[in-house]
């Protein structure tokens, strides 16, 4: 990365003030065609490309962070990459929207729409393996917020049996973290479809938005370690505020229909 070159502001003692350094990183980020995911350098390749101190490089950091355009990962894959105030979430992930949210430096919070008990349909019976005609499910609805704004609506079915008492319980909190405190089940399998849908009336007064304004709609079965499903949920997100990635290594059969070339 070559040194970023150009007049600078500075303070009493001759440092860059700390919007110059923020300037300086976006000015960066559009020079090198940087799209969100992108990483941006380790702090201390910045540093060094822009002769200053790390520590007036991370205050710089904190401000572009607080307002998620960056985000700082650690760990062997981590370092600073490129955001736009939308919340990743990996396809398929089997963490809570509240984790993924923080890692990030989001804060998720939920408001219940209605919870209930009800009798199970013929999909949640074949979906969540009820083998019961008659089997009762909880059938929870939550408006998911991002940092105060409305982000997603989500419709949770789960075995009531696998969960005595749980309506009285704070269903405003992470569900998957009760699952876990509460009844000991721990998600290891995630099962999930993705497709783009218009938003009806009243999912589009929930998250603010015009009514037929394109949402990702989520289709979820999640199990246990013993495989034993314990949620069926629908989550329908604001686009806008949402970008889902997936990573997978070698080949990927989409079809068992078998090709025959022409004769």
């Amino acid at each position: 990365m070559e040194h970023m070159g150009g007049s600078a502001r500075h303070d009493a003692h001759g440092h860059d003030t700390h919007d110059e350094m923020v300037r300086r990183l976006r000015a960066l980020i559009v020079r090198d065609e940087l799209r969100p995911g992108d990483t941006l350098g380790s702090e201390r390749d910045l540093a060094r490309s822009f002769g200053v101190s790390r520590s007036a490089l991370r205050t710089a950091l904190g401000i572009l962070e607080s307002r998620h355009e960056i985000i700082r990962k650690i760990g062997r894959s981590g370092g600073i990459v490129v955001a736009d105030n939308r919340l990743e979430r990996n396809i398929n992930a089997s963490e809570s929207l509240p984790v993924i949210a923080k890692r990030q430096g989001f804060v998720v919070s939920s408001k219940v729409i209605a919870s209930t008990i009800a009798q199970a349909s013929a999909s949640d019976r074949r979906l969540l393996g009820l083998r019961d005609g008659h089997s009762a499910i909880y059938a929870i609805t939550r408006l998911r917020y991002i940092d105060g704004d409305a982000l997603s609506v989500e419709d949770n079915h789960l075995p009531a049996a696998l969960f005595p008492m749980l309506l009285t319980r704070d269903l405003s909190e992470s569900l998957y973290a009760q699952f876990e405190s509460g009844y000991g089940i721990h998600p290891a399998d995630v099962d999930e479809t993705l497709e783009a849908v218009r938003a009806d009336e009243t999912v589009a007064r929930s998250l603010h938005i015009a009514t037929g304004s394109t949402v990702m709609r989520v289709q979820r079965v999640a199990r246990d370690e013993q495989g034993r499903p314990f949620e069926r949920a629908t989550e329908l997100y604001n686009a806008s505020r949402i970008r889902f990635t997936m990573h997978h290594s070698g080949y990927v059969r989409l079809s068992a229909t078998t090709t025959h070339p022409e004769r």
